[in-house]
């Protein structure tokens, strides 16, 4: 690999954290921003705003923004707007980041700089689901009333989270029903022994089930949905952004109703690190520069 590349590391969780210290055990030189609230040990570089030039490759959080257009970076004593991060980079920079809008696609095509969402390989996002259905077994164990075992569980969504965490919940004996649209995610889901629904048809199904865990990011779980979940009922969302769960209206019926964002940060940073730094460095093998 070529020692002479330098990273810059902007904002984001304990991932960020964990990457900046596995770039610098590779021997890279290392930069840090918008990281204030940790001491590194190692030799990473503070970095002001006004500094990316110095780095080769700037790497950005996952997701990289929060609401309103704020730069996600939650162990930063100061707020940034994302559009006054992207600006600062010189043109024809690589730039990674995770969970890019259209909006800041846009922007960076505009300032020339070269942006990869690594959010967006395959590899990264299978790996990205281990912790993050992990993160959600261990958080139902938490709150749940009652075992994962013998629970009725409803998985809303057959995608990479949704498959593997109802493997993951078969495999500790709970009752799985699995959520879907297409005949094509039904036969999977029978060929696994599981039930399924569809997930446009669940009004009035949802009554007898211990936990539902959503994972598709579009409003699934609205009033009808939630008028006929019982009161006993947990209810996790994985979804990004705002979600599929009417959170509001979950509240007002009573309700329990966790909006379980950035799991991966929360509760395996080290292995999150490692699969997107493995992720980062295949592109840029790809694209030649490593």
């Amino acid at each position: 690999m070529n020692k002479k590349l330098t990273f810059a590391v902007v904002g984001g969780d304990m991932r960020q954290i964990f990457l900046a210290k596995q770039l610098y055990l590779d021997d890279y030189e290392v930069f840090s921003f918008a990281i204030d609230r940790f001491s590194f040990k190692e030799d990473v570089k503070p970095l002001s705003i006004a500094d990316f030039s110095k780095a080769d490759i700037i790497i950005l959080p996952m997701p990289v923004q929060r609401e309103k257009g704020i730069l996600n970076a939650p162990l930063c004593n100061t707020s940034y707007k994302l559009d006054l991060i992207i600006n600062s980079i010189p043109a024809k920079k690589i730039v990674f980041a995770g969970g890019v809008t259209e909006q800041v696609e846009k922007q960076a095509k505009r300032n020339e700089i070269l942006l990869y969402d690594y959010l967006k390989r395959e590899e990264l996002a299978v790996l990205n689901s281990i912790p993050t259905c992990e993160g959600a077994i261990e958080l139902a164990m938490r709150e749940l009333l009652i075992t994962l075992h013998g629970a009725k569980v409803l998985v809303v969504g057959n995608g990479r989270i949704g498959s593997m965490l109802s493997d993951k919940l078969s495999a500790l004996h709970a009752d799985v029903t699995v959520s879907a649209r297409s005949p094509k995610d039904f036969a999977w889901i029978s060929s696994k022994g599981l039930d399924y629904l569809n997930t446009n048809k669940l009004v009035g199904k949802l009554n007898d089930f211990d936990l539902i865990i959503n994972t598709v990011p579009a409003l699934v779980l609205g009033i009808d949905e939630l008028s006929n979940i019982n009161e006993n009922c947990l209810i996790i969302d994985l979804a990004s952004n705002a979600g599929g769960v009417d959170f509001d209206y979950a509240e007002k019926l009573g309700r329990r109703a966790i909006h379980a964002l950035s799991l991966p940060g929360k509760v395996a940073p080290i292995s999150a690190a490692t699969a997107i730094k493995s992720t980062i460095y295949t592109i840029l093998q790809e694209e030649k520069v490593l």
